[in-house]
Formats: C-alpha cells, structure tokens, sequence
C-alpha cells in the first residue's frame, strides 16, 4: 500500500508540475495580439520568439534528458522548474522583442526537463499494464494548463495588467519545487518500497546502466521513435502558439471572449491524454503486446488527423473550435502513446535520454515549423496554415510503422542491438 500510494502521489506531482509548465508556456500566446501592440510586434518578431523559445528548448531537451539519467529525477527536475520559474516571472519585466525573445529563449532553457523526467518515472514506477496510464495522467497536465492559462491570462491582465499573467505563474513554480525535493525518492531508495514491489513491475533485480547517445542512435528502433516527433510534434506547437492568435485575429474573439472559450480545445487534449492511454494500457490488460497496442492507437491517429485541415475554412466559429478540439485530443492521445511506447521498449536506465533525443527532434521541427508558418500565414492566411498541419501526423504514422512493425508483433522489453 505504501508503494502505490507513493507512486500515485508523484504522478499527481508530475501533473502539476506540467500544468504550471504549460501556463508560463501558454501565456504568451494568449496575450499576442496585447503584446503585438504594447511592444510593437510584427508577424515575424512573434515567428523570431517563438523560435528564441523553441531553440534552447530543442537543445536542451536532449541534453536534459542526459543529465536526468545521470543525476535523477529528484535532483535534475527541481532545478529545472526553479530555472524556468525565474525566466517567466522576468517575462513579465519585458519591454521589446530583444528583451521578450532574451527571456523566452531562458524559458525554453528549463521548461523540458520536465517531460523525460515524468516518463523516466512511469517507466521506473509502473509496470507496462499501467504505464501509459501513469503517463497519460501527469501529461494530461500540459492540456490542463493550456485549459487554464487563458481564463487565467485574461483574469489576470484585465485585474493588474499583463504583467501579473506572468508573475503569478512563475510564483507557482517556486512554491511546487521545494514539495518535489521533499516528497520524491527513486523507486529503490524509497522507503515505502520493497523489492516484492520492484519484482511486481516486472524490473530486473538490479538497475540498468545508462547508455551513451552513440550506443543508441546505432538502434533502428530509437529512430523509430525519434523521427515520428519530427512530424508531430509541429502540429502540438502549432496549436499551443498559433491557435488563440487565429481566435482572436481570424474569427473576431476577444480577450475576454478568449477566457470563456479559447481553453475548450485544450480540455478535449487533455481527454485525449488520459483515455489514449487508458485505452493502450486496456489493450494491453486484453492481452495485445503493449507496443502493438500503443502502435494501433497511434495509426489511428494518424489516420484521422487530416481532418484538421477543415478548421481554416469551416464558416463558423463553433464549428471551426469543435475540429480543433478532435486534433487536440488526437494530438495528445499521440504525444500519450509514443511516449509510453518510449517506455516499453527503453531500458530505464536510457530512458531520459533517449526521450530527449525524441523531444529535442521535436522542437526543433517546431522551430522549423514556427517560421514556415509565419510565412504561411502572412501569405496565405490561417486556412494554409491549418492544411499543412495537417499533412504531419499521417507522415509521422508512416515512419513510425516502417521502423517498429516488427516491435509491434511482440512484447518488447528493451532495445535490441539491431543497426539502424
């Protein structure tokens, strides 16, 4: 009992960890087109800052991934979350572009930690049967701060002005990490644990070693897992930047407006997170092997995901919000299940890294991405923007099926050492 009660409560700290990581991620977004006019601000000054963030976070998140598997989650997530709880809070002291990309491009420095760290955990305290579970959950909490960061945001702003949107966020953060350091143990150093309970998630007697970058881009299935990120992680960051900007600019919402409906998608993402997984992990439970039961969630998304294309041309707002929440929830079901994937089949010793090498492929197509679309969208308008989104999430399910398919036949443990 003590080891269950343990591991649910570090999820639900993982979970609030990332719904305060997407708030001070979120709140720019929100409140572009205030900032647009308060800092002057042109199409690409906001294409530039979203790419000062996406950078050290592409960056980073490799090199974060690395350092978790070598210090710990304990030590590792802690001083990530006070790093980017300072850089939002200085957000709020931002007087131009330079001064809002300089802080930004800080935020991306500690904001991805978080993300290895909640995986490395999942695989390190769950077994397979309730990993994407335990991952859906703590992830669950990036749609969750989406959902609150524009009532927030617009609370916030019209009250005290846009500076508190990020004062108060980053204050959050503070008050969170000293609970973390508190509370979290790794799984064989905790207290509550015994080794009847390791036993029962199936880890071996000791733990595994980490491996090095050059040992595990050498394996056909960590490119497996990183290339899929290349596509889909664009369409998350796309939605996350991009989709308050087009409610107020394209469909006519305002700021308050925004507070009342401009969180709706991120809501059907967060169901997306949570039932993606539960529904992988229940497929599992049916006795399907779990990357073949993670694999058919993610062709179906793939499969459905075009249907995103619609929200730049549909006729009307509601119809238009209702899309954009299927691609969320889509989106995230995706995110839920590639990083379970990830879990299933990486020994936990290299987990943080190699879901590093994943996220860091990641965000740099959506750095990439941020300037395609700000050239997109100043040529051809949001419904251009919204078809090449689109486009990703089905190339994204071919490459991920042509590098797993023989995974998905079998349960897998760990990484073989097969050649890319």
């Amino acid at each position: 009992m003590k080891y269950t009660r343990a591991r649910w409560a570090i999820v639900a700290l993982l979970f609030l960890a990332t719904t305060i990581n997407y708030i001070d991620r979120q709140t720019l977004s929100i409140l572009s087109p205030l900032l647009r006019q308060e800092l002057n601000l042109s199409e690409g000054d906001y294409a530039n800052i979203v790419t000062a963030f996406l950078i050290p976070y592409t960056v980073m998140y490799a090199l974060s991934g690395l350092a978790l598997d070598r210090v710990g989650v304990r030590i590792g997530l802690t001083l990530g979350i006070v790093w980017w709880s300072i850089a939002t809070m200085l957000t709020g002291f931002a007087r131009s572009a330079t001064s809002l990309g300089i802080f930004r491009f800080l935020l991306g420095i500690g904001e991805p930690c978080v993300f290895p760290a909640g995986v490395k955990v999942s695989g390190e305290w769950f077994p397979a049967r309730l990993r994407a579970t335990a991952t859906g959950i703590f992830s669950s909490g990036s749609a969750i701060g989406a959902v609150l960061a524009p009532p927030v945001a617009a609370w916030l702003t019209l009250q005290y002005g846009w500076q508190y949107a990020f004062l108060v966020p980053g204050l959050c953060g503070l008050l969170w990490a000293p609970i973390w350091w508190w509370v979290y143990r790794p799984l064989r150093q905790h207290p509550g644990v015994t080794q009847a309970d390791i036993a029962t998630i199936g880890h071996p007697a000791t733990a595994t070693a980490a491996q090095s970058w050059k040992q595990l881009l050498t394996q056909r299935k960590v490119w497996g897992l990183i290339l899929p990120r290349v596509f889909s992680d664009p369409v998350w960051y796309f939605y996350i930047f991009w989709l308050p900007d087009y409610l107020q600019r394209e469909r006519g919402l305002s700021l308050t407006e925004i507070g009342y409906y401009g969180w709706i998608p991120f809501l059907f993402a967060d169901l997306g997170h949570i039932f993606g997984g539960s529904l992988s992990d229940f497929l599992i439970r049916r006795g399907i092997p779990p990357a073949k039961a993670r694999m058919l969630l993610l062709s179906a998304v793939g499969c459905l995901a075009p249907l995103g294309a619609l929200a730049g041309i549909v006729p009307t707002v509601s119809i238009a919000i209702a899309i954009t929440c299927l691609v969320a929830a889509l989106s995230q079901c995706w995110s839920t299940n590639i990083s379970a994937l990830a879990a299933d089949i990486v020994p936990n010793g290299s987990v943080g890294t190699v879901f590093g090498l994943m996220g860091m492929a990641g965000s740099l197509a959506g750095a990439l991405f941020a300037q395609v679309l700000g050239y997109t969208i100043t040529h051809f308008g949001y419904s251009g923007a919204f078809a090449l989104a689109a486009l990703l999430h089905p190339c994204a399910a071919t490459i991920l099926y042509f590098f797993l398919r023989p995974a998905a036949r079998t349960s897998v443990d760990s990484i073989g050492n097969e050649s890319a």
